[in-house]
């Protein structure tokens, strides 16, 4: 019964990076938004302004309030005395207001009728104050009301002989501090289109400043200005919007092209290749080399992986004709025997069958020991280095020992260690030395010596050595010349494998007397052993 597994969902790298850029555009305007850094600036811009111009009118009051002869010196409210500023001359009143800091309070309660009346002096300065507020507010277009110390609106564009002490705004002021606050905007007038000099925002700043004089408040001017719509400044600031609109798009461009160009292009060639190798194409074409560091890595890896895959099917192709060639003559020749002897019992005399039985016998020998010797090679292929330390000196005395006088050393170093196993070591240079006396040799000759972070192990015989026609056949599988007498052909195969795992090599070196094998392993430094 076969299992379905569930396909995960996956993106494409097209569409992830359309969803980067998509991002990097929304950035400017999900900053704007969320973060209302314009619409805030635009709210203090026009409280700014408002407090320029209730300066100005408080000025213009106390001016007009002191050419009236009339007027009483205990008029307007005491106020606590303040803490001096460090520079005295000068008395700065930055915007306070934010839409994210300060709350938005409802629309502003009606006028309602003062308890008392204004007095002579208050309704002459108001007469004089008040067209000069009606003029300026053509221009300004802001909500101008001058209050006395009761709250009663004196001079102003509306709400004339009205009481406004009821907002928390003016309160506070008539003790002497400036106050300003959000109140929303209720309007019965559909939204005013982009170009209209009307602002259409959804919150009015009110401002109010407190005219000082003599320590006392003698009132308090109260001033109202919706700020700008957001769309409306951008649209004002249309020009530059659309600079910067193609300027973020160009941008966006590069990153894309950049991104298509560092990431998308080598993926895209790494995938294609990838389809090759596995469709068996042979192609021989370098990948290019990415400009990201990692990627760069990345396809390194991946043209040695491929490198070693070609190397390894190329092995077995070749590993598996040799195996077949090698178990085919034995189990052949097994067959015809048995056929010979069943097709002919009674033509064969008691000689030539035991003859034919010692073949069977023979045959099946050879078979067992390419088994044995294919399990060795098989555990040999995969074999990993690991975490021994072999004193090399060690094994060659004692490989030098099982075979004197026929085998002697020259020691060119005092000790060495090496991470491959002593059994194993021990085992290739019994197989090396053999090898010699299987082919003629009646003594080998070992050098031990180190170059850099390699060990060698020369090897030297006095034999017939090795002609040049075979000499790059010896790492062949199943290559022998000692078929009759029993060689597999894989004694230096399984070395060969074995020196390899742990990061070492054997080579075959031409000699004029004699065969010459020079074997190499990694050399551990002194603090490992």
């Amino acid at each position: 019964m076969s299992v379905v597994t569930k396909k995960s969902f996956t993106f494409r790298l097209h569409t992830v990076f359309a969803a980067i850029l998509i991002f990097v555009l929304l950035l400017p305007l999900s900053g704007g938004y969320f973060f209302r850094i314009y619409e805030n600036e635009l709210v203090r811009q026009t409280e700014a302004e408002l407090i320029a111009q209730a300066i100005l009118i408080s000025s213009f009051y106390k001016d007009a309030f002191a050419k009236e002869s009339n007027t009483s010196k205990n008029y307007g409210a005491p106020i606590a005395q303040q803490t001096e500023q460090t520079d005295a001359k000068y008395k700065p009143f930055p915007p306070r207001l934010g839409l994210r800091a300060s709350d938005i309070l409802p629309p502003r309660p009606d006028g309602t009728v003062p308890s008392a009346p204004l007095t002579p002096t208050e309704q002459s300065v108001g007469k004089r104050l008040t067209p000069i507020l009606e003029e300026a507010k053509l221009s300004t277009l802001s909500s101008l009301r001058v209050l006395n110390p009761q709250g009663t609106v004196v001079a102003g564009t509306g709400d004339m002989g009205l009481s406004l002490a009821q907002p928390e705004e003016v309160a506070r002021a008539l003790t002497g501090k400036y106050t300003s606050v959000l109140r929303q905007r209720i309007s019965d007038e559909p939204r005013p289109p982009v170009a209209s000099m009307s602002r259409g925002a959804n919150v009015r700043v009110f401002v109010a400043f407190p005219i000082v004089q003599n320590n006392s408040v003698i009132g308090v001017t109260y001033l109202s200005r919706s700020p700008r719509n957001i769309l409306k400044a951008l649209y004002e600031e249309k020009e530059s919007v659309l600079l910067a609109g193609i300027f973020i798009l160009v941008v966006t461009g590069v990153i894309a092209w950049l991104l298509s160009y560092t990431i998308g292009r080598p993926l895209r060639a790494l995938n294609l290749h990838a389809l090759q190798l596995a469709s068996g194409d042979k192609s021989k074409e370098k990948l290019p080399e990415p400009p990201i560091a990692e990627l760069a890595v990345l396809v390194q890896s991946f043209e040695k992986m491929s490198l070693t895959i070609e190397a390894r099917a190329a092995y077995i192709r070749s590993f598996a004709m040799h195996l077949a060639h090698e178990f085919k003559t034995p189990l052949t020749a097994i067959q015809g025997a048995i056929e010979l002897m069943i097709d002919h019992p009674d033509d064969m005399n008691q000689e030539q069958r035991l003859r034919f039985m010692g073949n069977i016998l023979k045959d099946s020998e050879r078979l067992k020991k390419l088994v044995t010797r294919l399990l060795e090679l098989a555990k040999a292929d995969v074999m990993q280095a690991g975490h021994e330390t072999t004193d090399v000196l060690e094994v060659l005395n004692a490989v030098n020992k099982k075979y004197t006088p026929r085998v002697t050393t020259t020691i060119h170093v005092e000790r060495v260690f090496s991470n491959i196993g002593a059994d194993i070591l021990e085992s290739i240079m019994i197989n090396l030395i053999d090898n010699s006396f299987q082919h003629g040799a009646t003594g080998v000759h070992i050098s031990l010596s180190a170059v850099g972070n390699m060990i060698e192990l020369d090897f030297v015989d006095d034999g017939a050595g090795i002609s040049a026609g075979n000499m790059p056949k010896l790492f062949t599988p199943f290559f022998t010349t000692r078929r009759d007498s029993g060689g597999t052909g894989l004694g230096l195969v399984i070395s060969q494998s074995l020196l390899t795992a742990h990061g070492g090599g054997i080579a075959a070196i031409p000699y004029n007397s004699g065969a010459r094998f020079k074997i190499t392993i990694q050399s551990l430094p002194a603090t490992s052993a």
